[in-house]
């Protein structure tokens, strides 16, 4: 009997093997990392119900969940004692109201009817607001394991921020915030993908990088004044090395080169500048490189079938039982015919395998309602490392937000460290993978790619000397007298 390919089976079997979490939901915002590594690195999540029952109101069509109203609100908090009896109805309604945009000021919350936690991840920043889990969360529980393990200082720091619990958003809950009690969770998820159990040249270049910008960014939120905003700057970080470790997944596996992110300071369309055009370059040179990585996991998946076995295979479909449009079955089965004549030709397992798993990933950008790229352009647009950030757009490049330049300064020089730009391009390269242009030593990493036939040395200097504009608008270097460039960040003793 013919074996069936059941793709959604196979991109399980690949995400939960060699990457850790599901890169696959073009509905992934930053909330959902930043709840998911924060509940992974303080190691407990909060198991009452009472801010859900005190702050989700209605969902989005207006429903109340039963039991959940003004009036059973109310008489609650005023049997606990929890308000002052000249408090009125109106204001608690009022209050209620306000509370539930600011926990879903990042559009994390979706209120069920039963107050379920399946699709709630809080705009928050202390030990209260960490709930069991949610979707889209896997990606954010994934490198908070990493940095968990491999990032002690930063990680230390983190959980005091969270258990400190003196933000403004906590102490406004904080009347019905006693007695919360905690749960334990471990979540070790990186520990049994085979990149980390066998560490390989690239995967320890990848941690080394990111045990010192971790340091550094740990000493820098210690001397910066507002929890909320460390946290805020953590997730960037979080967001950032999540990505990076998307981008070298080839690298890991493969043992091919690791591509650079190049940034785009030019300020231009890539149609009126080289620069922005490498930029975009760049991103297409990563996206592709996670093509490569998914069709190699794809074919490791094929390894326990014979050549003959393999064009026996009836035309894949995604899911088991599920019904395709007739458009949708000539289409797959067009695919697939095409690439079992290619096989039939190929000598070697490797290469049948290979084209193979290249057919399945394509198969899969059809047939899925999202998949890895999708995932990697939400995020990354949303918190501010691709641009273009609307979706007509669909080439995208390597522009930073100002907020993501901070994270990055300050994973890079210490409070009261005074470095020059040869230092900082260096630490660029080795703690993110960062290329920005105006030196030897950046056209050496990028001298295997094609951006070096849209450059020259004058334009990647102007790039850099956009970025050390950017750098002294931000307030973080100036140019000396003798025009050297100096970065440094200040801080609170």
């Amino acid at each position: 009997m013919s074996e069936q390919i059941y793709l959604k089976e196979y991109r399980t079997a690949v995400d939960k093997k060699y990457v850790g979490f599901t890169p696959n939901g073009d509905s992934i915002k930053a909330v959902h990392i930043a709840d998911g590594s924060l509940r992974c690195i303080f190691g407990q999540y909060n198991t009452t119900k009472k801010i859900k029952r005190l702050a989700l109101v209605s969902d989005t069509k207006g429903n109340i969940p039963k039991g959940n109203d003004d009036d059973s609100i109310y008489t609650l908090l005023k049997e606990e004692d929890k308000i002052e009896d000249s408090v009125e109805k109106n204001s608690v309604s009022s209050m209620r109201n306000l509370m539930q945009k600011l926990l879903s000021a990042d559009k994390g919350v979706f209120v069920l009817k039963d107050l379920g936690e399946s699709m709630l991840s809080y705009t928050a920043g202390s030990k209260y607001f960490l709930t069991k889990g949610a979707m889209y969360e896997d990606a954010g529980e994934f490198i908070g394991s990493v940095i968990k393990e491999y990032c002690p200082e930063l990680t230390s720091h983190i959980k005091s921020l969270l258990e400190d619990s003196k933000d403004p958003i906590t102490l406004l809950f904080e009347p019905v915030l006693a007695n919360d009690s905690f749960e334990l969770t471990e979540k070790n998820v990186h520990e049994d993908i085979p990149a980390f159990k066998k560490k390989g040249r690239n995967m320890q270049w990848y941690i080394e990088g990111l045990k010192e910008s971790s340091k550094c960014l740990a000493v820098s939120l210690r001397r910066h004044p507002n929890s909320l905003t460390q946290l805020r700057i953590f997730n960037f970080f979080c967001i950032f090395q999540l990505v990076r470790y998307m981008t070298m997944l080839e690298a890991f596996y493969c043992n091919e080169s690791i591509w650079p992110i190049f940034l785009d300071f030019s300020g231009k369309a890539p149609s009126q500048s080289s620069i922005a055009r490498a930029s975009e370059m760049s991103y297409t040179q990563i996206y592709k490189s996670i093509n490569r990585f998914y069709a190699w996991g794809y074919a490791q998946n094929l390894k326990r079938f014979t050549k003959k076995e393999l064009l026996d295979f009836t035309t894949p479909i995604y899911e088991k039982n599920k019904a395709l449009s007739k458009s949708s079955k000539e289409e797959l089965k067009a695919l697939w015919d095409n690439v079992q004549k290619r096989v039939r030709k190929l000598k070697k397992d490797d290469d049948i395998r290979l084209t193979l798993g290249e057919t399945i990933y394509d198969l899969l950008a059809l047939e899925a309602s999202s998949y890895p790229l999708n995932f990697l352009k939400k995020l990354g647009t949303s918190a501010g490392m691709l641009y273009p950030p609307d979706r007509m757009h669909t080439k995208k490049r390597f522009a930073l937000s100002q907020d993501m330049i901070e994270m990055i300064l300050r994973s890079c020089v210490e409070p009261k460290e005074v470095i020059d730009s040869s230092v900082l391009r260096r630490r660029l390269w080795e703690r993110f993978g960062i290329v920005v242009g105006g030196s030897t030593f950046e056209i050496e990493k990028i001298r295997n790619t094609s951006m070096l036939i849209q450059l020259d040395e004058t334009a990647l200097e102007e790039n850099f000397s956009s970025f050390e504009k950017t750098l002294e608008m931000m307030d973080f270097a100036e140019t000396m007298a003798d025009g050297i460039l100096q970065i440094r960040l200040g801080g609170i003793d």
